[in-house]
């Protein structure tokens, strides 16, 4: 039946929710983009912070200990323990151990523990990984022990007639932890303010994006029917979008000349084939009727004149089809709407096409009951079945075709029926068929078929829905196809509307 040929229909364009889903990311990517550079800046503040600490302590022992280098260095070194650990004593800081240590690696005298807080046992194992690491390294080391921060290092001194390492250790254990709290503090404010300006932002974002909200309303408010007179508000825009704007005015007017082309030239061509059409029509029933075909042999003469005529009937039909297509995209095609007797509508049709359908359509008798009445017009009722019943005989090869109507409740529409006997019409084509220049796939149809024209089941619809009604395909109980036109009832009481 008038199906879809391709496998796959046209895409959608986007929706106005698509159109939502893209600006929703694109707030989420400056969301994101922003939070992460203010967590990037307090990173580096962290590091910076820890840097700056860690320097400062180093600068702070090396003044400890260049002031006791000076000490050996400006008076002569006392060649006694005591009277060196009282010279020691007079510029060591509490907290800090100072102790020289001999060539052989021996300490010339053991540290006196001021204020240090060393556990008992463990003075020799703290004394000898100090001076790993500050033998280790010309800075200053830092080292950890037992959950305490240590700095050490070494100086030489001279020591009477040989030479000395001076070991100072110093125990930074209070600063550590101070500067440890003020990172835990900096990253829990980091934390509240990421969440403010997450706050900050969502605001800020949505009203800096609400042009382009606007924008895309504005867009989706323009129908397809009348592009030549719709253009974009003309209002304030960002400098960014205001391009934006000017390209899809643009792109609308190229559409609209190019439908207006599409248009006109499909309603001239179909202006100029009406009138040939109609005379050579005309001209093949009159040699039909004339008695002076009769010498050329009954049995040949009219048959090639019979095809003439049913040729330029069925192109007649196609250019009446294009024609309403043409005025519709326009706006000028108008439907009387008036009171039908629907069974009378279905016996005028059968009576107009059994001449070319032939035995295979049929006609069901009414239904007992009251007389089936619907709103609409009636020349566009026999416009539309006719298409229908030359579809079926288009794509199925044989068995009966029937019209028949049928109410489909009180007060509801009427139900009129076009049902054949062939393959039917898949499910994924039900709806695609009715769309314009479509063929379906096939199945038994004749190489009448493979030739149509794509517009007859677009026209069917077209003039159903124009009438207040609907056109519809479903399977039938014996198989086939059953199209279904459904037509408003009549309402006394209502006046009738013009379509």
């Amino acid at each position: 039946m008038d199906q879809q040929g391709p496998k796959a229909a046209a895409a959608e364009g986007h929706s106005g929710d698509g159109c939502r889903d893209s600006l929703s990311s694109i707030r989420r990517r400056l969301q994101a983009s922003s939070l992460l550079a203010v967590l990037a800046g307090y990173g580096v503040l962290l590091l910076a912070n820890r840097q700056l600490n860690a320097e400062n302590r180093i600068a702070l022992h090396n003044d400890g200990v260049d002031q006791l280098q000076r000490q050996f260095s400006l008076a002569p070194v006392p060649a006694d323990a005591p009277g060196l650990q009282e010279r020691i004593n007079r510029v060591v800081r509490p907290g800090a151990l100072v102790w020289l240590e001999l060539a052989n690696g021996i300490p010339f005298q053991e540290p006196a523990d001021r204020g240090f807080g060393a556990a008992p046992g463990s003075m020799g194992r703290l004394l000898a990984t100090a001076s790993a690491f500050a033998n280790s390294s010309v800075r200053p080391s830092s080292f950890e022990i037992e959950g305490r921060t240590f700095l050490s290092s070494s100086r030489p001194v001279a020591l009477g007639k040989g030479m000395a390492e001076l070991h100072v250790l110093e125990d930074f254990s209070i600063d550590a932890e101070r500067e440890r709290q003020t990172q835990l503090l900096l990253i829990a404010f980091a934390g509240v303010t990421a969440l403010f300006t997450s706050a900050l932002l969502r605001l800020a974002l949505r009203r800096g994006l609400q042009p382009l909200d606007q924008l895309v309303a504005a867009i989706t408010t323009i129908q397809a029917d009348s592009l030549s007179r719709q253009r974009l508000e003309e209002r304030p825009r960002p400098e960014e979008l205001e391009p934006i704007a000017l390209a899809f005015d643009a792109l609308l007017e190229r559409l609209a000349l190019s439908f207006e082309r599409q248009r006109a030239f499909a309603d001239g061509v179909a202006h100029e084939l009406r009138t040939p059409i109609t005379l050579i029509s005309g001209y093949a029933r009159r040699l039909l009727r004339q008695e002076a075909l009769a010498a050329h042999g009954p049995a040949e003469s009219p048959r090639p004149l019979a095809l003439i005529q049913g040729e330029a009937e069925r192109m007649g039909r196609l250019v009446s089809d294009l024609l309403d297509i043409a005025r519709d995209d326009t706006g000028q095609l108008v439907l009387s709407r008036q009171r039908l007797d629907v069974e009378q509508e279905l016996l005028k049709a059968y009576e107009r096409l059994a001449g070319f359908a032939g035995e295979r359509l049929r006609l069901r008798a009414p239904l007992d009951g009251p007389v089936l009445e619907a709103c609409g017009d009636g020349d566009r009722l026999q416009q539309c079945l006719t298409n229908l019943v030359e579809n079926a005989l288009k794509h199925t090869a044989d068995g009966p075709i029937e019209l028949f109507a049928s109410p489909d409740g009180p007060g509801s529409p009427v139900l009129v029926h076009v049902r054949d006997h062939g393959a039917g019409v898949p499910d994924a084509e039900k709806e695609i068929i009715f769309e314009r220049f479509v063929q379906g796939s096939g199945g038994q149809g004749t190489a009448a078929a493979r030739r149509g024209s794509g517009i007859g089941l677009s026209v069917v619809r077209l003039l159903m829905r124009r009438m207040g009604g609907e056109a519809r395909v479903v399977d039938g109980p014996d198989g086939g196809a059953d199209f279904q036109l459904s037509l408003p009832p009549f309402t006394p009481s209502e006046p009738l509307p013009s379509a």
